[in-house]
């Protein structure tokens, strides 16, 4: 039968409903990470200015931190309860007036030290509950879109990573114009926007999976990780690359850059060649990435990782780091949509916020304890040995990642039916809405 081509803005139209909300709450979740790079910039800024102490800067750095891996331990479990929309949309309405109730309080006079670190704490209390909760629907948005889960969270970690880098510039440039305390509104207006976006874009959530979650207890999200061999394995994984690169950038390379290494523009230079190269890697992945085989892509970022940091530890010169940096953010641009893609594959809808929050929470301390082991092993031995021992523990990784059993399942293709092929999704709810006369009509 032909197809009548009045219908195809019909079904254009169709498409854009069925894609704007996935959309909506990946715009939401880079509003929220646009306005957390923005503070990250002023908050510091703003209490040293305020207290003239770098002690109490950390004081208040330290205070952040802590209530962040509360939040995504307990917010887990609190999605599951009450429902990805309202904790995301809470969560939001929260940051934002701690955000807001600093320069107000700090203009008329009124904001004290404690009431500074007090804002601090509730602010990022909320941060984790919230981001994993727009995380947690992105399965259901992505199959209603018909889109791979795969290209969803690499599209998504884009946008994070545009976030991330647009901030620092915007907060800088907002400080110089008018002035730290003013500049903290800018994250405000981010989190109301988010909040905004993801009441319109995420979907209420199903009464039978609250109950599920309820009576499963806040440790359901830990007990399925652990008899789970496969996402356990993968979290170690990832607790030990995320543990290298948060060494690698707040230890490492700051302290070959005060050994006289390099200047302050050449480790500019290297972080944009990385930028750039994972940037091209997550492309690559968001386009192909749902076809190609998952072990063989886990094990080739690995091994690129380990020989970059290692190519990095012996670069005597500025473009020989340039070179390395950018192959480095081009081997690990896909590990992080890929790891996403599993997880929220494989986590029972019931309990997948307590899933995402025990992952994140793991990632949370996991990162603090190699800085500062890192940190003093960068005292005694130097940057650059540890580079190469940074990158001897990537090798040992790929190796066990290589050697792992669990890991083989990652080869087999996925069967291709409508729950995980957008394709033949399309076309079973093609054949749902034709009338039972027509079913056995071709086109």
């Amino acid at each position: 039968m032909p197809r009548r081509p009045g219908l195809a803005p019909v079904r254009e139209v169709a498409r854009y409903r069925r894609q704007a909300p996935l959309f909506g709450v990946i715009a939401a979740g880079g509003f929220s990470l646009l306005g957390n790079a923005v503070a990250g910039v002023a908050l510091p800024w703003f209490v040293l200015g305020l207290t003239d102490s770098a002690a109490w800067t950390g004081i208040a750095a330290a205070a952040g931190m802590v209530p962040l891996v509360l939040g995504a331990f307990f917010g887990g479990p609190l999605i599951d309860w009450f429902g990805a929309r309202r904790v995301a949309v809470t969560a939001d309405l929260i940051s934002a007036a701690s955000v807001t109730a600093v320069p107000v309080l700090f203009l008329l006079g009124e904001l004290s030290l404690g009431w500074l670190l007090a804002l601090i704490v509730i602010g990022a209390l909320l941060d984790g509950p919230g981001i994993t909760a727009q995380d947690a629907r992105l399965p259901e948005l992505a199959r209603l879109a018909g889109l791979p889960i795969e290209r969803v969270t690499a599209i998504d970690e884009l946008l994070e990573n545009a976030a991330v880098i647009l901030g620092p510039p915007v907060a800088g440039l907002a400080i110089v114009a008018f002035g730290v305390e003013r500049t903290l509104f800018i994250t405000a207006f981010c989190s109301l926007t988010a909040a905004v976006i993801n009441g319109v874009s995420l979907p209420r959530h199903r009464r039978r999976a609250r109950l599920v979650a309820g009576s499963d207890g806040i440790l359901s999200g830990a007990r399925f990780l652990l008899g789970d061999a496969l996402l356990r394995t993968i979290l170690i994984l990832a607790m030990v690359v995320l543990a290298v690169f948060g060494a690698l950038n707040a230890v490492v390379m700051p302290a070959m850059l005060r050994a006289g290494d390099g200047s302050a523009l050449d480790l500019g230079v290297s972080l944009a060649a990385a930028g750039g190269g994972a940037a091209c890697a997550t492309i690559t992945f968001a386009v192909c990435g749902h076809r190609g085989d998952v072990r063989l892509i886990l094990l080739l970022g690995l091994a690129g990782a380990a020989g970059s940091i290692g190519a990095l530890a012996v670069a005597t010169t500025p473009p020989l780091m340039w070179v390395a940096a950018g192959a480095l953010g081009l081997s690990t641009g896909a590990l992080g949509p890929l790891v996403n893609a599993l997880f929220l594959r494989r986590a029972p809808s019931a309990i997948r916020g307590g899933v995402l929050g025990m992952t994140t929470a793991a990632a949370l301390v996991a990162t603090p304890v190699a800085v500062l082991m890192t940190g003093l092993g960068a005292e005694v031995v130097g940057p650059r040995p540890l580079l190469a021992g940074l990158s001897a523990v990537l090798a040992l990784l790929t190796t066990f990642a290589a050697l792992n059993p669990v890991l083989r399942a990652l080869s087999q293709r996925r069967p291709k039916t409508p729950e995980t092929h957008p394709k033949r999704m399309a076309f079973h709810r093609a054949r749902r809405r034709r009338p039972p006369h027509a079913r056995n009509l071709p086109g």
